[in-house]
């Protein structure tokens, strides 16, 4: 204990030596309790609120994002059936990209059944953890400063986004609470806290070898300036043999089961998430320079965030200049940490995902280097200036307005968490409650959102984009992958499609489910029919999301022109020549509008916005006979169409020679 002691007092000295121009204030024990209490308050109630909000307008629980459920279904078979597997005991796979976080749930599924409140339970839970270590941290960073320390938390318990993330079932708020331990063990030399923290972090999140490089970087920049310049380093404490040791011994061990465990379930050292999103969200179909400006500049500088920047700017210049000097900085692992995931996911997967939550994880480090360069940079205006008093009220001023700035956003941001939980709900669970409802148990179902789906139909699913199913990572964003999808259906046994229309776009049959508003990821449910069914690519059906905006904007030529290329690279699609048809007779041409409507129900001969479309152009040219036989011919087929037969009513009893100037009655989606 002793030796223990003497090591945290000499890493607490670490900290930059006070000038008279710092404003000094250290709470005592029973002051330090009361704050740290009111901080975790916070941490469960603040979350909580968005929760509690988000039921009372939406009237029901849920998510605003797909991927909790792929947690809680691999954690519900583990708990049911002792298997890591994504259907009952039959689809083991290592799908899941935190299965630390699956194994906490499967373990919670013995406590509740509730699967929504042990979700936002642990996540609360972990946030919590995660405030009172980082107040911990910021306590040893500002040993002698606890405004600075209390600031600090107050910045992190009051995070819009980090809030957000901890009602949301992701297993990012016990990411974050084992980095920030692990780094709070690694200032105070506990080896042992160290090790496992350190391990369960990359069990946690596989991006964790970003941390892993930054205090691998920082132990050897220890060892090279104590070596180099002992005099300008005399308070940095090493780890002894015996401790390095044990440390190796630990990770390796944590480490190695992760390791073993994906070896032994998907025969490779990584998750299939890792390689999935890897190729789906490749650099080469991601712009570098795009996610640089919109996920990482926009990110870190919108809004409150940027009160933030400029002083973590000065707390990074502090660090080079402290490092021109060979003198240590003990934040280097913070910024190192900053630097390198930015990097990797850079590098290897351009993409932060909803709410940037991939980039969550380095928010701490950046709000502690942030309030360090606001000190540093108040010290050295206030030893130019010579006025304690300004400078210290300066710095006051400038972190109780963010801390107001934060709360401010973390108010406003409840309505964006209410509305991802709607978006998500009306889409993915309303899908998986009508699989559940309509589908005999033995269905399988294909689609690329396997979390809800999965979760609430209890039907066995095929994941065409890999996470579940990695034999369709090698073909995704490729020529062939659509190809490579309609066989492996057919191969499969698939009996149902569920797609968003962003994702992959079904032509040629009618939906028996559709869900989603505004326009935007419209989900929709498709028995599959080797006959009918037929899948447009990517790039067609990137083509037609194209021409929609056109149309929209009216620009039926350059519609025209698009539509004929995407004709030409793939002349099966009904949908593709209904547009057609609806740009010819926007733009006058009626003749050209009935053969590209012909086109479309050759291929689709129930195609009911085709039917009503030409039938209108047949009434709008006098034709009424024609428009009745194709509405009655429509009929025939689909009897229960109110929308048909009221169209067809409206139609019937005009003369023959009555001509109406009223065009296409039907909107392009």
């Amino acid at each position: 204990m002793a030796k223990s002691s003497k090591k945290q007092d000499k890493q607490q000295k670490n900290t930059p030596k006070l000038t008279d121009i710092s404003f000094s204030l250290k709470l005592n024990s029973t002051a330090n309790l009361i704050v740290l209490g009111i901080l975790l308050v916070l941490s469960i109630l603040l979350p909580y609120y968005y929760i509690s909000y988000a039921f009372s307008v939406n009237q029901f629980h849920s998510f605003p994002l797909d991927d909790p459920w792929i947690h809680l279904t691999f954690a519900k078979n583990l708990a049911e059936f002792g298997s890591f597997s994504y259907f009952k005991n039959e689809v083991v796979t290592a799908g899941s990209t935190s299965p630390i976080y699956t194994m906490i749930l499967a373990a919670g599924f013995f406590i509740t059944k509730n699967e929504m409140w042990l979700s936002y339970i642990l996540g609360i839970i972990f946030f919590a953890l995660s405030v009172y270590y980082f107040y911990k941290l910021s306590g040893d960073v500002f040993p002698r400063e606890n405004w600075l320390a209390i600031s600090a938390a107050l910045l992190l318990v009051m995070d819009k986004w980090l809030n957000l993330i901890t009602a949301t079932g992701m297993e990012t708020t016990l990411y974050i609470f084992l980095l920030v331990a692990c780094f709070y063990y690694y200032r105070r030399r506990n080896a042992i806290g160290f090790a496992v923290t350190l391990g369960l972090a990359f069990w946690t999140r596989p991006d964790a070898v970003a941390f892993i490089g930054a205090i691998a970087a920082d132990y050897f920049l220890q060892y090279y300036l104590k070596q180099r310049a002992p005099k300008q380093n005399t308070d940095i404490v090493l780890f002894d043999k015996k401790e390095l040791v044990k440390i190796a011994a630990i990770f390796g061990v944590i480490v190695g089961a992760y390791f073993a465990m994906n070896l032994a379930i998907a025969g490779s050292l990584l998750p299939n998430t890792y390689g999935a999103k890897l190729a789906y969200y490749s650099p080469e179909f991601r712009s570098r320079a795009d996610f640089l400006n919109g996920e990482v500049w926009q990110y870190f500088t919108e809004s409150a965030y940027l009160l933030l920047f400029i002083p973590f700017m000065f707390g990074v210049f502090r660090i080079f200049t402290d490092s021109f000097k060979l003198k240590y900085n003990n934040l280097i692992p913070a910024l190192l940490f900053i630097v390198l995931l930015i990097f990797i996911y850079w590098y290897k997967l351009p993409y932060a995902h909803r709410f940037g939550r991939y980039l969550m994880p380095v928010f701490p480090f950046y709000i502690l280097l942030a309030v360090y360069g606001g000190r540093e940079f108040f010290r050295w205006l206030g030893n130019f200036m010579g006025d304690k008093k300004l400078v210290n009220a300066l710095n006051i001023i400038l972190l109780g307005a963010t801390i107001v700035y934060f709360a401010a956003e973390y108010d406003k941001n409840k309505v964006t968490y209410q509305e991802q939980s709607r978006h998500i709900y009306i889409r993915q669970v309303e899908a998986a409650k009508w699989l559940n409802k309509n589908t005999s148990e033995g269905s399988v179902i294909a689609t690329h959102d396997v979390g809800a789906i999965a979760y609430y139909s209890n039907r066995k699913v095929v994941d065409v984009v890999g996470l579940i199913n990695p034999e369709f990572i090698v073909k995704l964003n490729t020529k062939e992958f659509v190809g490579f999808v309609e066989e492996q259906i057919k191969k499969q046994n698939v009996s149902y499609l569920a797609f968003l229309q962003e994702w992959f776009q079904v032509v040629n049959q009618p939906s028996l489910f559709t869900a989603g508003d505004n326009n935007f990821e419209i989900m929709q449910i498709y028995k599959y029919d080797p006959q009918k069914t037929h899948i447009l690519s990517a790039e067609v059906n990137g083509g037609v999301q194209y021409v929609v905006g056109l149309l929209n904007k009216k620009q039926y030529q350059q519609a025209i022109s698009t539509l004929n290329q995407l004709i030409t690279m793939d002349p099966k699609s009904s949908l593709t020549y209904y547009m057609m048809a609806y740009a010819s007779s926007s733009l006058g041409d009626l003749s050209g509008a009935e053969r590209y409507m012909l086109k479309a129900l050759e291929l689709y001969p129930d195609y009911r916005d085709a039917v009503l479309s030409l039938s209108n152009i047949y009434r709008s040219q006098g034709k009424i006979t024609e428009s009745t036989e194709i509405l009655q011919t429509y009929m025939k087929n689909n009897p229960s169409d109110t929308t048909a037969s009221k169209f067809f009513n409206s139609v019937k009893d005009i003369q023959p020679k009555q001509e109406t100037p009223k065009q296409d009655s039907t909107k392009i989606k």
